[in-house]
């Protein structure tokens, strides 16, 4: 890769799970990373997220703690935060209006050169696009935890070719393995592999078929993880993941793509998952984790009522 093709500036908008994610894959790799959101404490939580990622999950033997955090800048308002930018990153909460105003202000801000993406899950690059103002220099990327390697790169009609190839090379740069989306669709197109197990997943539990314990016993059994479905969930938040749903209930109006109610319940009550310490498990030693958890009888723990 050449000098001049190298990705220096990272601009990233939105200071929760995934920009952390975001920032610390940056950083490792030696690019500077700017951080910015509406609320000055989810910054500063970032700041220190990162900065435990960076010491706890180091990408290479060689990255160096106190130079990665060294490229880490919390900025306190966007303009400031996509100075010099060669990549913005939108990763705000997922609704579209949302995410349309706060892609409006980036494509209003950012220099003309930057190219600009967002970091949703289940929004199509097409909603998107036209409200950066420069939808042929826009493009949607899927993140995944500090820990997978894969990152989902998906254009829309607009696309410009150099763009989807600029992601690929900033992706390599960075360690990461970007899996190119042929063609646009709801969601990427292995994502949608995970959204097929989250959804049944949730309608088992709904159902009371299973408990989360079982699913991810049965899960972790027969691949050979370290986590299951649920216990993903809980990584992911599980306000996000109703939040997801949600967007794919819109567009549908299927009553199978509705979020369960035992969901919106848990959300309700701030059981979010990892980020609140409590979701389908209880944080920060989750019982999967536990030694012979594995391999115990059911779970009853969680038992929701039977939902039609």
């Amino acid at each position: 890769m050449s000098e001049q093709s190298m990705v220096r500036v990272v601009s990233i908008i939105g200071a929760g799970t995934m920009g952390r994610r975001i920032a610390y894959g940056c950083v490792v790799r030696g690019v500077r990373s700017q951080l910015f959101d509406v609320s000055e404490a989810a910054v500063q939580e970032a700041m220190e997220a990162v900065g435990k990622l960076v010491e706890e999950v180091p990408v290479t033997p060689a990255a160096d703690p106190d130079v990665a955090m060294s490229l880490l800048h919390a900025c306190s308002d966007l303009e400031a935060s996509v100075t010099g930018a060669d990549w913005v990153i939108e990763t705000v909460p997922e609704n579209l209006e949302l995410k349309r105003t706060v892609l409006a202000d980036i494509g209003a801000a950012a220099p003309r050169g930057a190219l600009i993406t967002s970091n949703t899950s289940s929004i199509p690059g097409s909603w998107l696009a036209d409200s950066t103002g420069r939808p042929g220099r826009f493009v949607n990327m899927n993140w995944g935890t500090p820990e997978h390697l894969k990152v989902e790169v998906m254009g829309h009609d607009a696309t410009a070719p150099e763009t989807i190839a600029a992601a690929e090379r900033f992706l390599r740069q960075i360690g990461l393995v970007p899996i190119v989306a042929r063609r646009e669709i709801q969601g990427y197109p292995t994502n949608r592999i995970w959204r097929a197990i989250k959804k049944e997943s949730l309608y088992l539990i709904a159902g009371g078929y299973l408990t989360p314990e079982d699913i991810d016993r049965a899960w972790m059994l027969d691949w050979h993880t370290d986590v299951g479905p649920c216990g993903l969930m809980d990584i992911v938040g599980l306000d996000v993941i109703r939040d997801i749903e949600t967007v794919y209930y819109e567009a549908s109006g299927d009553a199978s793509d509705k979020p369960p109610q035992f969901l919106d319940e848990m959300v309700t009550r701030g059981e979010r998952g990892v980020k609140s310490g409590k979701g389908f498990y209880d944080y920060p030693s989750p019982a999967y984790q536990a030694e012979g958890w594995l391999t115990e009888g059911s779970g009853e723990a969680f038992l929701p009522l039977r939902e039609p």
